[in-house]
Formats: structure tokens, sequence, C-alpha cells
């Protein structure tokens, strides 16, 4: 676990309703830290947000947040949806493939089967609405 003093600065919503968050840190971080933040990467990991003003202390028990965390299945599957779709695409077209397929490949197939998907849901819009 790693844990540094941040201030939000921004966020933004994103289609499959999660938020993409930018924050920056209020402490200068070495090198050997961006080495142990960039170790993290791909890992599922939590923000903690108070209302104190930059600046001030905060004193916070992880052990204690960790423990009360609310149980949630998308936490535990560590994906987003759209994210694990798209995995699940990967995995059908290499199957399909026998072989791991190139980027264009994917590419292209994805875009064929997103096709086939839209074009699903939309046959199940009322036309009239």
């Amino acid at each position: 676990m790693y844990t540094i003093p941040i201030e939000l600065k921004t966020y933004n919503r994103r289609a499959d309703g999660s938020v993409s968050l930018r924050c920056e840190s209020l402490v200068e971080v070495s090198s050997s830290d961006i080495a142990s933040i960039d170790s993290y990467r791909g890992n599922t990991g939590f923000v903690v947000l108070t209302d104190s003003v930059v600046g001030n202390e905060v004193d916070f028990d992880v052990d204690e947040i960790i423990a009360n965390l609310p149980e949630n299945d998308t936490l535990d599957n560590r994906k987003s949806p759209s994210r694990r779709l798209r995995d699940i695409m990967w995995v059908v077209l290499k199957q399909k493939l026998g072989k791991e397929p190139s980027r264009e490949e994917f590419a292209d197939y994805y875009k064929r089967e997103y096709e086939k998907l839209a074009n699903h849901y939309k046959l199940k819009l009322d036309p009239d609405l």
C-alpha cells in the first residue's frame, strides 16, 4: 500500500458511469517514490476524500477504511463493464483465430462486433418514441 497526500484538481464522467480523477501531490515525490507508484499501475486502489483545507494534516486510519468498504462485485472483478466486454471479445477472437490477434485484427473485429451489438439494441427501440 502506498499513501500520498493529494489535491483533487478535476474529474471527468465516463460513458460507463465511472469517473476519471486528476489530482496532484501536495508533497515532492522522489524518483524512487515514482517507481513505487508506477508499480501499482493496473491495480485497484481507493481514494479517500476529505473536506480538509489544502495544507491541513488529516488523521485517518487506513485499516479502518479498508475494513468498512462496502461489498461491491465491480471491485472484486477490478474491471469496468466496458473493459470486461473488450477483454472477452479479445479471447473470443483469439480462440477463433487459434493465435493472438494483431492490433489491426482486433480493431477490425471489435468494430464489426460492436456494430452488431449496437444494431441488436437499435432493433429493440420503439420507432414511435
